[in-house]
């Protein structure tokens, strides 16, 4: 995860520069309109997922604009998460989501994140 911070966007790898992007996108959404983008119908999983880690991160989270060059730290942890979901590494995922969402809220979002990934993949 923390191999990210402070990496140029343009040097990540293919996933990670499109979910950095999608995220921050969706969190610039949030931010200018006071609510989240509308959901595209394939975006469902993925949009359940960050309006989750909206409504129940237990820290405030900051996302960069879409046009900043590097990765800050929060996006990178959150950014290590999409990995290590992908990466079906499942243990992991729920550990790292334990400290960023309360703890009702781990198994729903990191089973959102789930979806996600697999909805990118098809």
């Amino acid at each position: 995860m923390y191999e990210l911070i402070d990496r140029p966007v343009a040097e990540l790898p293919p996933f990670e520069r499109a979910m950095l992007d999608r995220m921050r996108r969706w969190v610039h959404a949030l931010t200018l309109a006071g609510a989240a983008p509308a959901p595209v119908e394939t975006d469902g999983a993925f949009d359940s997922a960050m309006r989750l880690l909206d409504r129940a991160s237990t820290d405030t989270l900051v996302f960069q604009r879409p046009c900043h060059s590097t990765v800050e730290e929060t996006e990178a942890v959150v950014l290590g998460l999409w990995q290590l979901v992908r990466d079906d590494r499942l243990g992991a995922a729920f550990a790292a989501a334990s400290g960023l969402v309360d703890t009702a809220s781990v198994r729903p979002f990191v089973g959102t994140m789930i979806r996600a990934v697999a909805t990118l993949s098809d």
